[in-house]
């Protein structure tokens, strides 16, 4: 396949960068520091500079890609003391871009409980999610609610995982199902894992227009 990635300089991006190279994908890194990516030396691999939040200038970049991904991420603002815009503010002009160039296919990434559950460890929902990312889980709620309800036209795949991790990855298949988070199933994943689903839904009608959380076995 042909696949654009955006976040591809973020420790996400870069396993989804390095998992699709591997299976022999053709990527184009679209970034804003291209230096982030010079470590990489694959034929395969085009990088470009680009404005994500600029419509124009995706628009160039996605004409013949089979897929466009993103794991475009922000830090969060503590206690939650200013709103975040940011994966509306970054996925709108997408969305544009995908428009334009005749692109349907979209899978991209939020994280479990973005809408609260209150099923956690106790320390994450009264200490971790209001104080550390509460604001950051609430700007990913406002761009699936976006996707959902006025991106129909656009074959979406949102994939939720838990607290991400560098490790490895687990060799175990990991879990998808619709809904907030899956019972039975770790709260932690590594980052490949990640990027593993991510390109393996890519082919999955099961997926089209749902937003998938994931988990590793118990």
């Amino acid at each position: 396949m042909k696949i654009a990635v955006l976040g591809a300089t973020g420790p996400s991006g870069l396993q989804l960068v390095q998992e699709s190279l591997e299976r022999g994908h053709e990527v184009t890194a679209l970034v804003r520091n291209p230096d982030k990516l010079s470590h990489i030396d694959d034929a395969k691999l085009k990088v470009e500079k680009v404005d994500i939040f600029n419509e124009a200038d995706l628009n160039s970049h996605f004409g013949g890609c089979d897929v466009v991904m993103s794991c475009l991420g922000t830090a969060p603002s503590l206690f939650g003391m200013s709103t975040l815009t940011f994966y509306l503010d970054s996925i709108k002009p997408i969305i544009g871009a995908m428009r334009k160039c005749g692109n349907t296919r979209l899978v991209t990434m939020t994280a479990v409980d973005t809408i609260p559950q209150n099923r956690g460890p106790w320390i994450f929902e009264w200490i971790i999610r209001p104080v550390f990312l509460s604001s950051v889980l609430q700007s990913m709620s406002v761009m699936e609610d976006y996707l959902q309800k006025e991106c129909q036209d656009i074959d979406f795949t949102v994939v939720k995982p838990p607290g991400l991790t560098n490790e490895p990855s687990s060799g175990t298949e990991v879990k998808g199902a619709e809904g907030q988070y899956i019972e039975g199933t770790i709260r932690r994943i590594s980052r490949r894992d990640v990027a593993k689903f991510m390109l393996d839904c890519i082919p999955l009608k099961q997926w089209v227009r749902k937003l998938v959380s994931i988990g590793l076995p118990v």
